[in-house]
């Protein structure tokens, strides 16, 4: 299919913005939760002093007080330098406070110590992101999706790079898989993988499908842009 470059373009612009806001109201849910996972998913600390100081970051990281927290979750690194949750976390804050680049190096820090840990690679593929480093946001995402074809969020990440990359094919093949997970586990954010799908298909010449999933993202509480809801008819 031809795509009117102008459309593309400015659709895409529209469709990167919402999504990363969308991405970080996921995000912002979770990073509440990084820490109050079940422990045997790291290593965690056995050191007293470091989980000590962990706590108090985690009590200034939930007052949204990134700055305060980062403080602590350094400190608990000190102590402990393999305390994976505190890299995590310290991730989390540079990113909150514009620090890409220590961002990365918390999550990269993380992840050698535990290849296998989802929190890292998603969010070091959302700064990849941010900085417009596609290819590399990728490869963090397709790693995600190995590591667990059941969260929804290696694919739902995928799909803001497809849209980036203007590669609405692929976008259509993962913010298909989103929805169908975000379904089975009965996700609120269901709706955010409906309008991604519907965008998608909007994108992609087809605006039969858009109108469906756009529909359904109404219908579960997503909010429509009047110009879109318009041309597909809603």
């Amino acid at each position: 299919m031809t795509f009117n470059c102008t459309k593309i373009t400015a659709v895409t612009a529209f469709l990167v913005l919402a999504v990363w806001s969308l991405n970080a109201q996921t995000t912002q849910e979770k990073k509440a939760k990084l820490t109050e996972q079940d422990v045997g998913m790291y290593n965690s600390t056995k050191s007293k002093e470091a989980q000590d100081f962990f706590d108090k970051g985690l009590d200034y990281y939930k007052k949204d007080d990134s700055k305060n927290a980062l403080k602590w979750f350094k400190k608990a690194i000190e102590k402990d330098p393999g305390f994976v949750e505190a890299l995590d976390n310290s991730g989390l804050c540079c990113r909150q406070l514009g620090d890409f680049e220590n961002a990365k190096k918390y999550y990269s820090k993380s992840i050698d110590l535990f290849p296998t840990g989802n929190m890292a690679h998603q969010n070091l593929g959302i700064v990849y992101g941010i900085e417009k480093k596609y290819d590399l946001a990728l490869e963090q995402y397709k790693i995600l999706q190995k590591l667990d074809s059941t969260n929804p969020e290696g694919y739902y990440g995928a799909v803001t790079i497809y849209f980036a990359l203007q590669d609405i094919k692929s976008a259509i093949v993962n913010a298909r898989k989103t929805m169908l997970l975000y379904e089975a586990s009965r996700s609120p954010y269901l709706k955010d993988a409906q309008y991604l799908l519907g965008l998608a298909y909007f994108n992609d010449g087809d605006k039969s499908k858009a109108k469906i999933y756009l529909q359904k993202a109404k219908d579960n509480g997503a909010e429509i842009p009047k110009d879109l809801a318009k041309s597909v008819g809603l």
